[in-house]
């Protein structure tokens, strides 16, 4: 298991990275090391309104309804982990309404696909690092203080959003703000 804390480990990430994308030769094979990732991260607001959905549905009710059968003890204690993540969904959702800042992070184990792994380019790390500890308040922002050129961040960037680590928000017309959703990766070699 290997934790990230950049950027002592950038060295580490290159070396990563190569093992990932071109693979250990021995002879004439080249071995693929399968990679599981944990990440934890937060989740933006379209999934949290769709894991609600997605209870609805299966639940055939309401949160609400739900939350009532729940207090009145006629819930299957089989359920209680259902209504228990529910109700963290539901509230975090109800305090982005009230407030404005949506906070929910989930824990979560992936195996990436040998493109996913070629998306995790040491760059690319270095600039979720980035966007994680500087306020950028657009894509040009965080170029100028990754010292990077605009129209490759802004590359990074979706390269980045496609695997779920990144979302962009609009700021007023034209100005749209990179904000990382990860804050943390454990890389899992087996």
């Amino acid at each position: 298991m290997f934790p990230m804390s950049y950027p002592n480990s950038y060295n580490f990430l290159v070396s990563l990275h190569f093992i990932l994308n071109r693979g250990l030769k021995t002879d004439q094979w080249c071995v693929r090391i399968s990679v599981l990732v944990r990440i934890v991260r937060r989740l933006t607001l379209e999934e949290v309104e769709e894991r609600i959905r997605n209870y609805e549905k299966t639940q055939g009710m309401s949160f609400d309804d739900f939350e009532e059968l729940f207090w009145k003890k006629k819930l299957d204690k089989r359920l209680i982990g259902v209504y228990s993540e529910w109700a963290d969904l539901v509230h975090a959702y109800r305090a982005y309404v009230e407030g404005g800042e949506l906070d929910y992070n989930v824990e979560e184990t992936r195996d990436l696909k040998p493109e996913e792994n070629a998306l995790l380019t040491p760059k690319r790390l270095e600039l979720l690092y980035s966007l994680a500890s500087l306020r950028a308040e657009s894509i040009n922002d965080l170029a100028q203080k990754a010292r990077r050129n605009v129209k490759n961040v802004h590359q990074d960037l979706k390269a980045l959003k496609a695997l779920g680590f990144v979302t962009f928000r609009k700021r007023g017309k034209r100005n749209i703000v990179p904000e990382t959703l990860v804050e943390e990766i454990t890389f899992l070699i087996r």
